[in-house]
């Protein structure tokens, strides 16, 4: 028999995220391994389809709700997929597997490899995430042999991590540097002129993506500061009236997502990139690291996860404190009235290039073996 890599994650390509990103990657890195994802549908049916050579199990859902997915089909289809000799590999925090991993004890407590990416801390959800934290230090990591993190910073200050640092390896995301590099196109005088200035995000409009204090940071901004939204998700309404709350429509523009062969055009046409995230549901932030692969300086919030890794204070961007819109403007207006995006553009990409793809893809086949 080959050996396989069994994936397990809450959602996987063409449903977009920076989790499915990495899971899709990982998979396309290996050519001398079977592969199989095992991942929720988002509609009560199975699936079973190929996204390029990985064989993609898709269950039927009977909840979605809180970012958690719940399927009836999932314990017996893990089972019935997954053979003695292969390499379990889960990518946290998807809800249901960590949760059901205690009762599955053909799973629990087989020998095979099992690895867990730890993609971010379960946080912003109080009892709840507290309560989830101490029920995965006691009935999930346990029985790991490695757990992966994208950064030494969450190693420091996660909840659930201290209690397993002999069991980490720190792999920090990625960035492809052949494809994400500064672009001349006409895509900026699509969305502003000539005398105004562009403030980019890209992602999902997620309840910890902190959108609502990036907009409202354009109050403490000259009139000529635009602002570009790229994605979709649940706040999106609750933006849009936020947007026409402040009558904001003629600043902030909103865009549906991007394709992947088009986005290093958006990222090179801003003059600042900001994420403005909340939590620490926020571990890395790879749309940041593909701003800077473009040349553009970024604003990351210092959460004690890897938000602040590979953004430098000072050099390459500048952190600021969560949930705080002035902070923000403050920070677009120096890097943009500075001139950041052109007087430190190779400052900028040479940073990004310690996060080359390459380096990703070699420790990971590292760490499994193959």
């Amino acid at each position: 028999m080959n050996k396989r890599l069994v994936s397990i994650i809450k959602r996987y390509p063409p449903e977009i995220g920076g989790m499915e990103v990495v899971a899709k990657e990982i998979n396309s890195s290996l050519d001398k391994i079977e592969k199989l994802v095992i991942t929720f549908n988002n509609k009560n049916s199975y699936n079973v389809d190929f996204v390029e050579e990985v064989k993609v199990y898709r269950l039927p859902i009977w909840f979605d709700r809180f970012s958690v997915r719940y399927s009836p089909m999932y314990n017996k289809s893990l089972n019935n997929i997954i053979r003695n000799d292969d390499i379990l590999f889960y990518h946290y925090a998807s809800g249901q597997p960590e949760l059901f991993f205690i009762f599955n004890h053909r799973i629990k407590d087989k020998k095979f490899k099992k690895i867990v990416f730890y993609h971010m801390d379960v946080d912003g959800r109080g009892l709840m995430s507290n309560l989830y934290n101490s029920y995965v230090k006691k009935f999930f990591f346990p029985y790991f042999d490695k757990i992966i993190v994208t950064s030494p910073n969450i190693i420091k200050t996660s909840p659930v991590l201290r209690d397993f640092k002999d069991k980490i390896e720190v792999v920090p995301l990625f960035v492809d540097t052949s494809h994400f590099y500064p672009r001349k196109d006409n895509v900026r005088y699509k969305f502003v002129d000539n005398d105004e200035k562009l403030i980019l995000y890209v992602g999902r409009f997620g309840r910890y993506k902190g959108l609502e204090y990036l907009i409202e940071s354009l109050r403490f901004l000259p009139e000529n500061y635009k602002l570009l939204l790229i994605g979709k998700g649940k706040k999106e309404k609750e933006l849009k009236d936020l947007v026409k709350k402040h009558n904001f429509n003629n600043r902030v523009i909103f865009l549906n997502h991007v394709k992947y062969q088009d986005l290093p055009f958006y990222y090179s046409a801003a003059d600042v990139f900001v994420l403005p995230s909340i939590d620490r549901g926020e571990a890395f932030g790879l749309v940041a690291l593909e701003a800077m692969a473009c040349g553009i300086p970024v604003i990351t919030t210092e959460l004690g996860t890897g938000t602040t890794y590979h953004n430098i204070n000072g050099e390459t961007g500048i952190h600021v404190p969560p949930k705080n819109s002035k902070e923000i403007a403050n920070a677009v207006n120096t890097i943009v009235s500075q001139d950041w995006k052109n007087k430190k553009s190779d400052i900028i990409i040479n940073r990004a290039k310690d996060f080359d793809i390459k380096v990703f893809q070699k420790k990971i086949k590292k760490i499994l073996e193959v």
